[in-house]
């Protein structure tokens, strides 16, 4: 008669299974994004200029849990650069680093964040670190437009943001205007116009146009400042 397993071992056994599937069960499991990768290209056509210029947006994973987006905008004067790495919290993009680097003409300019916690340290070309408090979850000037994706696919239309740069954070609020038919190349597509709140008297205006159609793509951004209007069209729907 063959001998059975040792009732020891059998304990161990058993006892190093449940300790194995602990360890399993708190490994981290990382959802879908509320955003999927993504890689765009834009044309922008900036006031006083008889020319445009390729602009192009990409998200894609970082590791782990981290998110990048990155935009670049480029010609023969020269290249403008912007970097976000952040963490999804719900329908916000919370960062951690945002970065931005400008050289043309023989100069460059450039600016970086790091918000670790509620602290955060920005340095720029030409100024002194400077430190300040970050006392709620805050995205940044280029990741909101994916947090207004996320909030515009699950119907808000009053959003509002706490958005950090080099100077401190800003609560930015955003409101849908309407539905309004653009032409992407060379097709109609339905989207959702949203304005951005400012003061009255504000010599800035932001419109920007997302497709309901395609996970709520930023198809159009338009900006008014005293220097004319400045716009940025998708080349093509993804």
């Amino acid at each position: 008669m063959a001998n059975g397993c040792p009732r020891k071992a059998f304990r161990s056994t058993r006892t190093a299974s449940v300790i194995l599937a602990g360890l399993l069960a708190a490994a981290p499991a990382f959802a879908d994004p509320p955003v999927p990768s993504f890689e765009t290209q834009y044309r922008l056509k900036a006031a006083g200029f008889p020319f445009t210029v390729g602009a192009q947006r990409t998200l894609s994973q970082a590791g782990g849990d981290r998110w990048e987006m990155q935009v670049t905008a480029s010609n023969f004067l020269g290249e403008i650069r912007e970097t976000s790495l952040f963490t999804w919290q719900g329908c916000t993009p919370v960062t951690h680093y945002y970065g931005y680097h400008r050289k043309g003409l023989g100069q460059v300019k450039a600016a970086e964040l790091r918000i670790e916690g509620d602290q955060a340290v920005s340095e720029r070309t030409e100024h002194e670190p400077y430190k300040y408090r970050v006392d709620e979850p805050a995205t940044d000037k280029i990741a909101l437009t994916l947090a207004l994706q996320c909030r515009l696919a699950r119907g808000d239309r009053d959003i509002s943001l706490n958005v950090a740069d080099e100077r401190g954070v800003e609560t930015q609020r955003f409101q849908v205007e309407g539905q309004e038919t653009l032409e992407i190349d060379g097709k109609d597509v339905a989207t959702v116009k949203v304005r951005r709140l400012r003061e009255a008297d504000s010599e800035r205006q932001t419109w920007l146009w997302f497709a309901p159609n395609k996970d709520y793509t930023l198809v159009q951004l338009v900006q008014e400042n005293d220097d004319g209007r400045h716009v940025m069209s998708l080349e093509s729907l993804p």
